[in-house]
């Protein structure tokens, strides 16, 4: 047995935070790519201006949703919401897509042959 203390990984330290920066980092990125490629659309052979344009909008975005504090709030508070959701295991999942796929074919089925019916009652009234 180890008389060292266990260490506790970064990702642990910041628990449900993660989540709040990496929804950071990819917005930041969405806006880097959607302003880079406007700009290289509008000022077409200046791919290395339109980057680092994209770059600038993308970080400027990221400090402003960061100053808001409203945004964050409502950010973290969605994620410990998610974070405290119980997620249905592996065989809950396959048993109610196997009832759903079944009541989507037999429901099908009902409804193919009432308009098969249908369509013979038609033909019997209209064509006789």
């Amino acid at each position: 047995m180890s008389t060292q203390p266990e260490r506790i990984g970064g990702s642990l330290q910041l628990g449900v935070q993660k989540y709040l920066y990496t929804g950071y980092f990819v917005a930041g990125c969405v806006v880097a790519f959607l302003v880079s490629h406007t700009v290289d659309g509008l000022w077409a052979g200046h791919e290395n201006a339109s980057n680092a344009i994209g770059v600038v909008a993308g970080l400027v975005a990221v400090g402003f949703a960061w100053k808001n504090v409203t945004l964050r709030t409502l950010a973290m508070e969605t994620i410990e919401e998610l974070a405290a959701v119980t997620w249905p295991s592996k065989d809950e999942t396959t048993t109610a897509t196997v009832v759903v796929l079944a009541t989507a074919i037999i429901a099908s089925l009902v409804i193919f042959a009432m308009d098969r019916f249908w369509n013979w009652i038609t033909n019997v009234i209209y064509l006789s």
